[in-house]
């Protein structure tokens, strides 16, 4: 059994739609890239990510049920568990023969990308901008940070002004992504280790290498593919190049303009900038602004 062990939006359907698709050892899945740059066109195999007793479930008590499972695509962390209370309970079932890979962030940019990637990918059918939705519970989902520092009679984050989530966001999510760098650091030394940009950015090389350490065979040109696929991840790219633009051409009070940019793109240049020693005056600053001279005349040192 090959088991992938990913964030959700570091590419763990990809690598398994090529594994899939490309591998003579395994039938294909039929599917497609969408439009949004997502493989979520095809059932996976045993995708879980919600409880331990999910994965007790497959491994234990759906035994039988599982004779034709070869993939099994768990996310980390789960709800209520890390990583390392999930590799102790897999543990539990893993033979010598299984094939483990774990997908990770290299660093605080790298984590920030996959932000953007969850956002597209996972988030955006229910915009923040049309109206505060259950979308957004991957980032905003167990109430991180206390609201109600923004509002007393605040109970729920959905209560929140835009301008406050975007705070909100801005102040833990780097606490928050630490685990997805941490990661590389609490598997076996027999886990294969792929940083997600190597997915992103050398895609063919970087599912050769997952082959051959699962010992599978790569039986047909993936270059089609891997060609379409990564083309449809370039508006992500654009975004996430675009913050980086932001953030220059604003301090250097250089004039830049720039389309609206997510709520999420919007977190990150905040952090940035506190990084970089500046706070926003954001106080009901629920429309972010799209030119470098209207951002420079909030900041204020911090």
């Amino acid at each position: 059994m090959i088991n992938i062990f990913f964030v959700p939006g570091m590419f763990g359907s990809t690598i398994e739609h090529m594994i899939r698709c490309y591998t003579e050892e395994f039938v294909p899945t039929g599917a497609g890239v969408a439009e949004d740059g997502s493989m979520h066109t095809y059932l996976k195999q045993a995708h879980f990510g919600r409880s331990l007793k999910q994965l007790q479930n497959f491994f234990s008590v759906a035994s039988n049920a599982q004779s034709d499972v070869q993939i099994t695509t768990p996310i980390y962390p789960f709800e209520q568990s890390r990583l390392p209370a999930i590799l102790d309970e897999v543990n539990k079932y893993l033979t010598p023969s299984d094939k483990n890979i774990l997908i990770y962030a290299r660093s605080l940019q790298d984590c920030e990308l996959n932000m953007l990637f969850q956002y597209h990918k996972i988030t955006k059918a229910r915009d923040i901008r049309t109206g505060i939705g259950t979308g957004m519970e991957i980032f905003c989902g167990d109430n991180r940070v206390n609201i109600t520092q923004w509002n007393k009679d605040y109970q729920h984050w959905t209560e929140m002004q835009i301008w406050e989530l975007r705070e909100w966001l801005s102040l833990f999510y780097e606490e928050w992504v630490n685990e997805w760098i941490q990661s590389q650091h609490q598997v076996p030394d027999n886990f294969l280790k792929i940083q997600n940009i190597e997915i992103l950015y050398n895609t063919k090389e970087t599912f050769l290498k997952i082959a051959e350490f699962c010992n599978l065979h790569n039986d047909k040109p993936v270059e089609e593919f891997v060609n379409e696929w990564s083309s449809k991840q370039d508006y992500i790219l654009y975004e996430f190049n675009t913050i980086a633009q932001i953030l220059d051409n604003t301090l250097a009070q250089r004039d830049f303009t720039w389309t609206p940019i997510t709520i999420i793109g919007e977190a990150i240049v905040q952090r940035r900038l506190r990084e970089k020693n500046y706070e926003i005056q954001c106080n009901n600053l629920n429309i972010f602004p799209t030119d470098s001279e209207s951002l420079y005349n909030l900041l204020y040192n911090c």
